[in-house]
């Protein structure tokens, strides 16, 4: 067992940061269809659990974290998804979000545990993450533009990137909204969250790139944030547009008086609302998609307003919602029995009552509050982080995801969060991004060194500029004119 424990205990936190990352967006699942569908980033983060208990338990920057408000809401959320259990008439359904909550908090104390450590962490990732960001974005474009590669995907591969139960039953009883030839998903089944996921990486690679001004990265956010319009994700699009100006808009702001300041960005976030009620009260394509895609949800919210009736206080329990939601979809024509809440309040309030919605409140506005107390200490960088979780937050209210997004974000999302807890050190500059003449060392000698003292004798050269072979005047001997 000690063996075992140093052995653990010698695994660098860096080695499983890129792991993580490295297995971000490809979410290989391993297992047969019939089986589980459980991603091999699920698999890493268990075996990283050792790595993680050994190797941060004194690490006073991680105690700092697991005392943060938000930490405690998170723990509280998972144990509250576990007390749920007790009046769930299918405890199945609470299985992969009480394991992918898991995996985020194992994942963010990681990343904490790394950052606080290798000043370097923004760069280390910088190859196994970003490249395949940008790999997600041209599979999107290529599967919008020949439907048929996408279709070809779906009945040979895919299972082994999105789960070999959900796409066997991607063409029957699972049926997700890649299947229209309007959308495009790359490696997701559906192509809300795939544009999700490109937009929130977007965000994510332009508050990297404030920090670290590595190309590679701005490249893989303007590829990303172009990706997010081949989904056909019509909040996608909307988003893409309103938050990287809101972003920008909060940075140049910062200059501004406090109390001028607060009227610019609510005035601003008036008139990005605004912006999204005519687009979608406009004619046109665009304009009638929204307003059926927001039909089609407030015909599902309906069975919320009927459910919390029968159990204000502890909701459904885990699969209440899916049992009750078939009778009612038969009842009113809803042609999918399958439907889930697509908002995570109702979701929250479904399957943990209301308690586990009150929580989940609460870590969206925590997430908020960590992004306006930093914004003061790193403008850039937190205005493009804020954007990314606002872009989280926002799509969720008509998506079927949870407060770290989706699986595929969690890496990406804790690194962001780690930055904006806690000020950690500062990732040291390039040589050629640095102002040479700012140098704390410097080859040229200051007059204070060559002159310690004031008077008419001979400045004290260092050998490295004298010479070897050249004599040094004694104190009394006159300067030379």
């Amino acid at each position: 067992m000690n063996r075992l424990l140093s052995i653990v205990a010698g695994v660098p936190l860096r080695v499983g940061v890129l792991v993580v990352f490295a297995l971000a967006v490809p979410q290989i699942y391993p297992l047969p269809g019939g089986t589980i569908d459980i991603a091999l980033s699920t698999i890493a983060a268990v075996l990283l659990v050792p790595t993680v208990l050994v190797r941060t338990w004194g690490n006073p920057d991680v105690r700092r974290l697991l005392r943060t408000a938000l930490m405690y809401s998170v723990l509280g959320l998972l144990a509250t998804r576990f007390i749920a259990l007790l009046w769930s008439p299918d405890t199945g359904y609470g299985r992969l979000p009480m394991v992918l909550l898991a995996q985020f908090i194992v994942t963010l104390v990681l990343l904490y545990g790394a950052a606080s450590e290798e000043p370097d962490l923004l760069r280390q990732i910088q190859f196994v993450y970003w490249p395949l960001v940008m790999l997600e974005a041209l599979l999107v474009a290529l599967f919008r533009i020949f439907p048929g590669v996408e279709d070809g995907y779906f009945h040979s591969i895919a299972g082994l990137f999105a789960g070999q139960n959900t796409v066997d039953g991607l063409f029957d009883v699972n049926r997700n909204n890649v299947l229209d030839p309007t959308k495009s998903g790359g490696v997701f089944i559906n192509a809300n969250v795939a544009g999700l996921f490109l937009g929130v990486s977007a965000m994510a690679a332009f508050a990297v790139w404030s920090r670290t001004r590595q190309r590679l990265v701005l490249v893989a956010g303007f590829v990303a944030l172009t990706g997010v319009w081949f989904t056909g994700s019509k909040s996608g699009r909307m988003f893409s547009i309103v938050l990287p100006l809101a972003a920008l808009a909060a940075y140049f702001c910062r200059r501004l008086k406090p109390a001028l300041r607060r009227y610019v960005l609510i005035g601003g976030g008036a008139a990005g609302v605004a912006a999204g009620v005519l687009l979608g009260a406009a004619g046109g394509g665009f304009g009638a998609a929204v307003r059926v895609a927001f039909g089609q949800r407030t015909e599902i919210w309906g069975y919320a307003t009927e459910a919390f009736a029968d159990s204000p206080v502890l909701g459904l329990g885990w699969g209440g919602w899916q049992k009750g939601f078939a009778s009612y979809a038969a009842e009113n024509g809803i042609y999918n029995p399958n439907f889930p809440p697509h908002n995570i309040l109702l979701a929250a309030w479904a399957a943990t009552g209301l308690v586990g919605l009150a929580l989940t409140i609460l870590i969206f506005g925590l997430l908020l509050r960590h992004v306006v107390k930093a914004f003061a200490r790193d403008s850039l960088f937190v205005a493009w982080a804020g954007a990314a979780f606002v872009w989280v937050i926002v799509q969720a209210m008509g998506e079927n995801t949870d407060v770290f997004g989706e699986i595929h974000l969690i890496p990406v999302l804790a690194l962001l969060l780690c930055y904006l807890i806690q000020p950690l050190r500062q990732e040291p500059e390039r040589v050629e991004d640095a102002d040479i003449w700012n140098r704390e060392t410097s080859i040229i000698p200051a007059v204070r060194d060559v002159h310690p003292q004031p008077g008419p004798d001979y400045a004290d050269f260092p050998t490295a500029v004298l010479g070897t072979g050249h004599d040094r005047p004694g104190p009394g001997q006159h300067r030379q004119r």
